[in-house]
C-alpha cells in the first residue's frame, strides 16, 4: 500500500471524536513589534471547544458538568466556575502578548513555565555586526485565576465513556490549524506579513481518574511525576519576506520553506546577551538560560493516551517571543482562527 492509501485507512478506523476550538482574535495595533517587546497585542474575542459524543467523550471545564461543547471565553474560565472549582488557576488575557515556554519543567510539573523578556539595547556590536541587545528574562506565575494574563491557559476534562479495556489513542485531527478568517481581505493578509508564523499551542496531559471518581479527585489530579505535554507549531517552515530580512540584523539567515528553530527561554537570568539564545548567530548557545523548543508539526502520532476515565489537560495559547518570524511584524488589525480538532481511534478494541 502506498502513503495516501495506508493514511485513507488509519482514519477510516478511528472514531472520529473531534474537541475543536475556535479562536477569534484582533489585531489592533497599526505598527511593528520586536522580539519578545511589548508593543503588539492580538484580542481574544471567543473560543469554543466540542467533543462528538455519539462515540463516548465529553468534554467539561470545572468535572462537573459535562457536555458535546464548551465556550471558552473571559466569564466561562474565569467567573462562572468559580462555584463548581473554587480552586482553579485558569488564565484569560485580553491581548495575547509575546512570551516564551518550553512547556513543563518535568514530568511533576502540571503548568507551562512562561517567560517574559525585557530587551535592553546597547551600542555595542557583536562579532558579526549585529547589535548587541541583552535580555532580562522573567517566569510568570499561574497561582491563581487571571483574568488579565500574556497568554490564555484553563483546565479541560475529558471523559471518555467507551468502555476500551485499556487506552485509547487521541489525535489531533488534519483540521486542527491557525489560519486567517475566510472574511479577510488578501491585501491585509500580506500587511499582516506572516503573525500566524509565532503562534503556538500548548497541551498538558495531567492524569487520570475513574469515571466515577468524587469531584474533588477529579479536579486535584496530580502528576505523580507521569505528566505529558507537547507543542504544536503549525507554521514552522513558513517565514515572512520582512522577518527574513529583519532576521539578517541579527546574523541569522532563514529561507522560507525549511524550518529555522526557536529556543525557548527555561531559566530567569539579567542581562543575558539575546542572541546567544539562537542558533545561527555565530554566538554559542547559552544553555542555562536556552533550549530547543522541540515542537509537534504534522498529525501522525498520538497526542496523548485516554483511557476508560476522565482526564483532566491543560490548554495553553500564546505568542511565542523567541520564534525568529516574531522580530518585527505589521500589525493593521485582522481576524484570526484557531482550531484544535481531536479524533480518537479504538485502540482499547483493536
Amino acid at each position: 500500500m502506498n502513503k495516501e492509501e495506508i493514511s485513507e485507512n488509519k482514519i477510516k478506523k478511528r472514531n472520529k471524536l473531534f474537541f475543536a476550538a475556535f479562536l477569534t482574535a484582533i489585531l489592533l495595533m497599526a505598527s511593528t513589534y520586536a522580539w519578545l517587546s511589548s508593543s503588539l497585542n492580538v484580542k481574544i474575542q471567543f473560543l469554543k471547544l466540542g467533543v462528538a459524543s455519539n462515540s463516548g467523550l465529553f468534554i467539561s471545564l470545572d468535572g462537573v458538568e459535562f457536555s458535546e461543547s464548551v465556550t471558552i471565553s473571559m466569564d466561562s474560565i474565569i467567573m462562572d466556575i468559580k462555584e463548581n472549582y473554587p480552586n482553579h488557576t485558569n488564565q484569560w488575557s485580553y491581548a495575547l502578548w509575546p512570551v516564551s515556554s518550553n512547556g513543563i519543567k518535568n514530568p511533576d510539573h502540571d503548568k507551562f513555565s512562561f517567560y517574559t523578556g525585557d530587551l535592553v539595547h546597547t551600542k555595542e556590536k557583536n562579532p558579526n555586526g549585529s547589535v548587541k541587545r541583552l535580555l532580562n528574562t522573567f517566569l510568570r506565575t499561574e497561582d491563581s485565576p487571571n483574568p488579565g494574563n500574556l497568554y490564555v491557559a484553563f483546565d479541560i476534562f475529558l471523559k471518555n465513556a467507551t468502555g476500551s479495556p485499556i487506552a485509547d489513542n487521541l489525535y489531533f485531527s488534519d483540521t486542527t490549524k491557525i489560519d486567517y478568517d475566510e472574511d479577510t481581505d488578501e491585501e491585509l493578509k500580506l500587511e499582516m506579513d506572516g503573525i500566524l508564523n509565532s503562534i503556538r499551542i500548548g497541551l498538558v496531559k495531567v492524569g487520570s481518574v475513574p469515571v466515577l471518581s468524587d469531584i474533588n479527585e477529579i479536579q486535584n489530579v496530580k502528576c505523580n511525576n507521569a505528566c505529558e505535554m507537547l507543542i504544536y507549531e503549525p507554521y514552522s517552515k513558513s517565514h515572512s519576506e520582512f522577518s527574513i530580512e529583519t532576521a539578517l540584523d541579527y546574523g541569522v539567515q532563514m529561507v522560507d520553506g525549511i524550518e529555522t528553530p526557536t529556543y525557548g527561554i527555561i531559566e530567569e537570568g539579567k542581562r543575558l546577551e539575546h542572541t546567544n539564545g539562537h542558533f545561527g548567530t555565530g554566538l554559542p548557545l547559552d544553555t542555562t538560560y536556552f533550549k530547543l523548543q522541540e515542537t509537534v508539526k504534522d498529525f501522525l502520532n498520538p497526542v496523548f493516551q485516554v483511557p476508560n476515565a476522565i482526564t483532566k489537560a491543560r490548554v495553553y495559547i500564546w505568542l511565542e517571543g523567541q520564534d525568529m518570524d516574531s522580530l518585527e511584524t505589521n500589525s493593521k488589525g485582522a481576524d484570526l482562527m484557531v482550531s484544535i480538532d481531536f479524533e480518537k481511534d479504538m485502540a482499547g478494541y483493536e
